[in-house]
């Protein structure tokens, strides 16, 4: 029960029974690949209802492309809190873009996000406030008593986050301090990055984008430029479309709070790290969503254009 608390403690907890009962390493993988791969047909599910299941270029459907994102399916494949994190992130996006918010894996999957990572459940309480508030749909009194519940959460959730980075309370040379030192940690890993040298655009052109194959050295590293180049290039046109039918696109809730919290999460995140892999595997909890959300706009820049 020592292990039962917020954050990697808590996967220590879950796997402590199986430890204890005498399960092999091997059944590890298997139990949090298939706890990944209900993650993935969750995710599959969410794309046909936002995007449908065609979507034709050059006379192929390329829907199917997006099932297998080899950065996704990494992550989620091995023990870890990735498969964990993205089984609820999917949970959680699929539910709210339904309006069903009493399932089964609506509630566990929120529950993961809230327990393993706090700090994720705070970015997207984050995005979705924002969202909301700025909604001007939604009459004036609710949105300010909805987003005085939701900061009041918002300050629970940053005490939390608080205690376990070790930052404690809100003090800013502290805060600063914590990133640096985080940062320079990752100083003599195999694919660290300058990145309190860099500008903020860099920052978070490196945090989203890279490594590219200027970063290549190796094998994993290569093909991770590969799906870095596909991803820009679905990102350029993106918001090459945004730019030029910004009046008449229509952005529905859940866009927002994806491209939102897409946002939110390589502001915070350019602050805490400094290695290309770990770039990677932080991408895994928003990218395939964001992706989504831009292939909906171009499909909508597309239809637009035509008329």
């Amino acid at each position: 029960m020592s292990f039962a608390k917020f954050g990697t403690s808590f996967v220590i907890f879950i796997n402590y029974p199986f430890i204890k009962l005498g399960f092999p390493f091997w059944f590890g993988f298997v139990l949090y690949g298939i706890v990944g791969f209900c993650g993935v047909l969750i995710y599959i599910k969410w794309i046909h209802i936002v995007l449908g299941t065609k979507l034709f270029v050059q006379g192929y459907n390329i829907i199917p492309v997006f099932y297998v994102l080899p950065n996704l399916h990494f992550w989620t494949s091995g023990i870890g809190k990735e498969p964990l994190v993205f089984f609820g992130l999917a949970s959680v996006f699929y539910a709210f873009t339904i309006k069903v918010y009493k399932s089964f894996s609506f509630v566990i999957g929120a529950l993961l996000i809230l327990i393993i990572r706090p700090h994720v459940a705070l970015m997207l309480l984050l995005s979705w406030s924002l969202v909301y508030f700025f909604n001007k749909k939604i009459l004036i009194k609710n949105r300010l008593f909805f987003t005085t519940i939701c900061s009041l959460l918002l300050v629970v959730l940053l005490y939390i986050v608080f205690q376990m980075t070790h930052i404690r309370y809100w003090d800013w040379q502290r805060i600063t301090y914590f990133n640096e030192y985080s940062i320079q940690s990752f100083r003599y890993s195999g694919s660290y990055v300058p990145m309190l040298d860099y500008n903020w655009f860099y920052k978070m052109f490196s945090f989203y984008f890279r490594p590219l194959f200027y970063d290549a050295n190796s094998i994993l590293s290569l093909f991770s430029s590969l799906e870095n180049v596909f991803v820009l290039s679905i990102h350029s046109i993106g918001l090459y479309f945004i730019v030029r039918f910004r009046n008449r696109i229509i952005f529905t809730e859940w866009l927002k709070w994806i491209l939102v919290f897409t946002l939110v999460c390589g502001i915070l995140y350019v602050e805490r790290y400094a290695n290309l892999g770990i770039f990677m595997r932080t991408k895994m909890m928003f990218q395939p969503f964001t992706i989504i959300a831009l292939l909906f706009i171009i499909k909508k820049g597309f239809a637009i254009q035509s008329t």
